[in-house]
């Protein structure tokens, strides 16, 4: 018996965008002359984003494995663009920071984002970004709620 052809629905639509967002985001990252991988950069963004945070925090975010983002931090910190400062409430963790060298890079990974942010919204009248940028937030929010119901257990 085969089976119906699957519904996409907005779920799969929203994964396939991510995908499509990173992918161009990494293209757009090789047009700037940063010096750094496509995973360094984005781990030099979510410092800029996520500023003064623990490492496992910047990690989930990330939706990568700590010991990934620990390559990725050890690489920016001998190059000088972030630095790891102790964390006053605990001595045993880290709050990663950015240094001021990291200034001319995040204007160019900044700029690459909104290449492919103006390219994902071309055809979207300007007074309905807004609209769908709540909306995804709206759904974000909903997913996270489920997310830290399920770690309080």
């Amino acid at each position: 018996m085969a089976l119906p052809t699957p519904n996409v629905g907005v779920t799969m639509l929203v994964v396939d965008l991510a995908r499509l967002l990173r992918r161009n985001f990494e293209a757009e990252l090789s047009k700037v002359d940063t010096g750094l991988t496509a995973g360094e950069a984005r781990t030099l963004f979510y410092v800029w984003r996520l500023p003064g945070q623990r490492q496992a925090v910047l990690a989930d975010a990330m939706y990568v494995e700590p010991m990934t983002l620990v390559g990725y931090l050890d690489t920016l910190e001998k190059a000088g663009l972030i630095k790891r400062c102790q964390d006053p409430k605990d001595r045993r963790a880290k709050i990663i920071e950015l240094t001021p060298l990291a200034d001319p890079l995040l204007d160019r990974i900044g700029a690459a984002l909104q290449q492919v942010r103006s390219k994902a919204l071309e055809g979207i009248p300007a007074d309905q970004g807004p609209i769908l940028e709540a909306l995804l937030q709206t759904m974000k929010d909903s997913l996270l709620q489920e997310v830290s119901k399920g770690k309080q257990k």
